[in-house]
């Protein structure tokens, strides 16, 4: 078998079967990754015959991982991704997978009964037990919305300084939320323990920030948006949507269900070092499984350790990331990235049932360590609403706009920013 999934043609395949009329069966679906001399000896042997190493392991695939082996074909992808590899190799040789040895201190977040009102530095606490998304897992979201089309990427999210990358950092593959789904119970069963050795074989791609709220589960958001948000936390971003929507003619509702996000990841599956957009916070409910997440605080960021880029707006509905940092968290090069040394991030394990929030300017990199669902949410209140307009922004093509409804909509911008801050009424509409 060719770990780089390179593929015989559907025409090979039945011109064998032609040959070799001893086998009436349906030829397996990973057949398409044996060599020649393989299925000659599967279809010879009227099917009693697989190649050892497929037998062994690589026996289980399914529709999105097949077509990641035709993309990785397609573009002559050897390797995996640094960030996989990297993770890999922690696995393998550090005692504890968030342990960061090359960085100046390294220190666990610090678990809450509560938030504190003021955000300063990341928290962890329990969500409540009645929390109506404790029970959104994956079986939950491919019942509710397995139908739903997203594009998974190789690295996530998707940064304008990738296209300047490898091809297999700016790798993508569309499909359904119900197809990654399986592709996540796949790769759990077939390679777990996210080995070096299998990292063409069961490439990693990421369903991240998958937007179920804005398109099939909005009757669901609309019965219980209030509940998904955190208690003890002051977000007024929803007043504010109000302001926006009301101004520019736009339902409030449907614009704030794309700030509620879902990520799901199999084993090993990574979100890449970013800063949220825009100066915002953000929580993150897990709803299955445990994540790793290392933080960077702004201090770090001053100081150059990070070497963060700047990119531009790239367009998807999976949204992107402004800022990205080309720092390996793990193995930073240590001649290219010097200053990372002197970083002092703070890290987690998120277990399911739990949430943490990320104050703004802090920067975080993620990986699932074993299936994983969580629910992520930026947002805005008195902290950082300065910031809140620039996100608004985002929603129109400045460029593609006539002059005189350019000028209009500049206006109602500088209106709507002047009236958020000078509200400083904390409680929130309902």
């Amino acid at each position: 078998m060719s770990l780089l999934g390179a593929t015989l043609e559907p025409a090979e395949i039945e011109e064998l079967r032609k040959l070799l009329p001893e086998y009436q069966g349906e030829i397996p679906v990973e057949a398409q990754y044996w060599s020649r001399g393989d299925l000659e000896l599967f279809l010879g042997s009227g099917g009693q015959l697989r190649p050892r190493e497929v037998g062994r392991s690589s026996v289980t695939t399914c529709a999105l991982l097949t077509r990641v082996r035709h993309a990785l074909a397609d573009d002559n992808i050897g390797e995996a991704t640094a960030e996989y590899r990297a993770f890999c190799k922690q696995l393998k040789v550090a005692d504890e997978v968030h342990s960061l040895t090359g960085v100046a201190e390294c220190t666990m977040i610090q678990r809450v009964p509560s938030f504190s009102k003021v955000m300063k530095t990341p928290e962890v606490t329990r969500s409540p037990k009645d929390w109506q998304a404790r029970a959104w897992n994956m079986e939950f979201w491919k019942r509710e919305c397995g139908g739903d089309w997203w594009k998974f990427r190789a690295r996530a999210p998707v940064f304008e300084g990738d296209v300047q990358k490898p091809l297999v950092e700016q790798l993508f593959v569309d499909g359904s939320i119900g197809e990654y789904i399986d592709y996540v119970r796949t790769i759990q069963q077939m390679d777990p323990s996210c080995s070096a050795d299998n990292s063409i074989a069961y490439f990693r791609v990421a369903c991240d920030r998958w937007a179920p709220f804005a398109g099939s589960a909005r009757p669901l958001f609309e019965k219980c948006w209030k509940e998904l948000l955190p208690r003890h936390v002051q977000d007024l971003s929803m007043r504010w949507m109000k302001m926006f929507a009301a101004d520019f003619n736009m339902d409030w509702l449907e614009f704030l269900a794309r700030y509620f996000r879902v990520t799901i990841g199999a084993p090993g599956s990574i979100s890449r070092l970013h800063c949220e957009n825009n100066g915002a916070h953000a929580w993150f409910s897990q709803l299955e499984g445990r994540r790793l997440y290392v933080l960077f605080s702004p201090r770090d960021v001053a100081s150059g350790c990070l070497y963060d880029e700047a990119g531009d707006v790239c367009e998807g509905a999976e949204g992107f990331a402004a800022r990205a940092s080309p720092v390996d968290v793990f193995f930073p090069n240590t001649r290219r990235h010097q200053l990372f040394s002197k970083a002092k991030p703070q890290v987690v394990i998120l277990r399911q049932g739990e949430t943490l929030l990320i104050p703004s300017g802090w920067w975080h990199y993620s990986v699932a360590l074993e299936p994983s669902v969580t629910m992520r949410h930026p947002f805005w209140n008195i902290q950082n609403r300065q910031h809140m307009v620039a996100e608004f922004k985002e929603t129109f093509e400045e460029s593609r706009m006539p002059p005189e409804l350019r000028e209009i909509a500049m206006r109602n911008f500088d209106s709507l920013h002047e009236r958020i801050m000078e509200d400083d009424d904390s409680d929130m509409d309902d």
